[in-house]
């Protein structure tokens, strides 16, 4: 099996399908759309682009930017505005962390089982947040 060991392997375009399924709601979204991994001084910045599908609702477009950074082992990845979100862990086939929002509570699960597919879902809760994510990535 092979796996990704190093940050400069995600270099790049990316394609990805994502599923929120939102318990709280009771209802699952789909987005689909594209992330583009590029160099920069300290590692790479992650910027995705997606249209969001919800029932009932017309399209909604988003975005969201993130630092990687080369870490002990793996990539420190910290949102836009440079505080730290979580850490990846490479060389593994199913790396996961945690990450504390209070009150919320988000928990990561790579999957790199099928490198260079790969996978990411965050299960997610709090008082006011009951939901699963998962996106899956492919090269463009």
């Amino acid at each position: 099996m092979t796996l990704p060991q190093d940050i400069a392997e995600f270099v790049g375009d990316w394609l990805l399908d994502r599923v929120i399924d939102d318990r709280l709601a009771g209802q699952k979204l789909r987005a689909e759309g594209g992330a583009t991994l590029r160099r920069s001084e300290s590692g790479l910045t992650y910027d995705e682009q997606v249209t969001l599908f919800m029932p009932g609702q017309p399209p909604f477009h988003g975005t969201r930017r993130y630092l990687w950074r080369p870490g002990p082992g793996g990539i420190a990845i910290h949102f836009e505005d440079g505080r730290f979100f979580h850490h990846l862990t490479l060389g593994q086939a199913e790396p996961g962390d945690h990450h504390d929002c209070p009150p919320d509570s988000y928990d990561a699960r790579y999957d790199f089982g099928r490198w260079p597919l790969w996978r990411v879902r965050w299960s997610v809760n709090g008082p006011r947040k009951d939901y699963e994510m998962v996106t899956d990535f492919r090269r463009r």
